[in-house]
């Protein structure tokens, strides 16, 4: 992981510069091809050169001892961007993507804080899996600290413990939640895949219902009724929805934890009092999109190309606010009533049918990487593709070929 404290020392480093060049007026100040010398490999052996022909080494110990540090905090962050990019054939725009990006990597989670030490306000849980978004790095208590986002909640926690970089997309698709959301007015809940089975709760329309199985047939969804409690739903009445896993704010905490129990109350209620009701409701927070047109895909093409010049959020659910690159495909799919997996992998190996570059329509999706997939974007013909880009462009248009594609695939017929 590239270290963002040496920007600071760097600072540190030509501030002393700037200070000893004015208070040693009789002597050459540093210059503008100085300053350029720190982009080129043997910059730290030219700076120590130049200065220590002009001056004493009294006078110049302190910023040395700045530049030594540099120096070394340069080398690891070469050694970086070589394990994580170079060495593995990644290319500069998918470094870019995930440099600051990062998994939890903990037990069941981990408390985030208001300062980078153990003494300071806990405003949140991050738990095992959340994706965060990096801002900055502290030397704090016991050693390095991040500065993260990961849903609502920010704050700090220890370096340690997380995945970082490409080493963190190689692994997301391992840390994914799915969940059943009931289309029904109520759904009940039962004890085993089994119409007859006895019933141990209800969901209502719109609920989420998180899945305990990754593999399950279509027909009854395994679920999770609360923390501790298990049961199927019937697979004709909820749709399967995939989501990051995201740090949670004390406040979040609290009311999850008032929906459980809710939740678990139902348990309680007779069938004849509260019966099942399977009449399909389309929740009213997810409204499909009403197209203008019978192009489907040049409809599909239109309403992505809108949100160009939006922001790129690692593990975001916003085309306005911020998402990443398969967050970005699968909202714009959403909003047309075709479900998409939340991970650039899985849209490659789950999601339509293959297809070769030179059948490429409007409206396919174009998935990139080395081995793995681990970008998509949508054609939007003409040899180009809409797509978030990484944290510092955001949402743009590209050439179709920028970067290896690894397949290209057909959603939609």
């Amino acid at each position: 992981m590239i270290k963002r404290s040496y920007v600071r020392t760097l600072i540190v480093a030509l501030g002393a510069s700037i200070f000893m060049c004015g208070q040693l007026n009789n002597l050459m100040p540093f210059s503008i091809s100085s300053y350029a010398s720190l982009a080129e490999p043997d910059w730290k052996d030219n700076v120590r050169a130049g200065f220590e022909s002009m001056y004493s080494d009294d006078e110049l110990k302190d910023f040395l001892d700045e530049v030594d540090k540099l120096a070394k905090i340069r080398e690891q962050k070469k050694m970086t961007v070589s394990g994580n990019a170079v060495s593995d054939g990644t290319s500069d725009e998918e470094a870019e993507e995930y440099s600051n990006f990062a998994i939890a990597n903990v037990d069941k989670y981990v408390n985030v804080r208001t300062e980078a030490n153990t003494d300071s306000e806990i405003v949140g849980r991050m738990y095992d899996g959340a994706v965060a978004t990096i801002s900055d790095e502290v030397d704090g208590e016991d050693g390095n600290w991040l500065l993260v986002t990961s849903g609502n909640l920010t704050g700090y926690i220890k370096a340690e413990y997380f995945i970082y970089g490409q080493d963190a997309a190689e692994v997301i698709d391992d840390y994914i939640d799915r969940y059943a959301v009931v289309k029904a007015d109520r759904l009940n809940i039962r004890e085993d895949a089994d119409i007859e089975s006895k019933r141990i709760g209800y969901a209502l329309n719109g609920e989420r219902l998180k899945l305990r199985d990754k593999e399950y047939d279509d027909e009854w969804i395994p679920v999770y009724y609360g923390e501790d409690k298990s049961g199927f739903v019937s697979g004709d009445y909820v749709s399967v929805v995939e989501e990051f896993i995201y740090a949670k704010t004390i406040e979040e905490i609290k009311a999850q934890e008032e929906e459980e129990k809710k939740l678990l109350a139902r348990a309680k209620e007779d069938e004849s009092v509260t019966p099942e009701n399977v009449e399909i409701s389309q929740p009213v927070e997810n409204p499909v999109y009403t197209a203008q047109s019978s192009d489907l895909r040049g409809d599909i093409v239109n309403f992505a190309l809108q949100y160009v010049g939006c922001p790129y959020v690692h593990g975001g659910n916003s085309l306005t606010e911020g998402t990443d690159c398969s967050g970005f495909t699968s909202l714009v799919f959403a909003q047309f009533g075709v479900g998409l997996s939340r991970t650039p992998s899985g849209q490659l190996s789950s999601n339509g049918r293959s297809i070769g570059l030179d059948e490429a329509k409007p409206g396919d999706i174009i998935c990139y990487g080395k081995s793995k997939c681990t970008h998509v974007g949508i054609y939007i013909g003409d040899g180009q593709i809409v797509h978030a880009a990484n944290p510092r462009k955001g949402i743009v248009v590209y050439n179709v070929g920028y970067d290896n594609i690894l397949g290209v695939k057909n959603v939609l017929d």
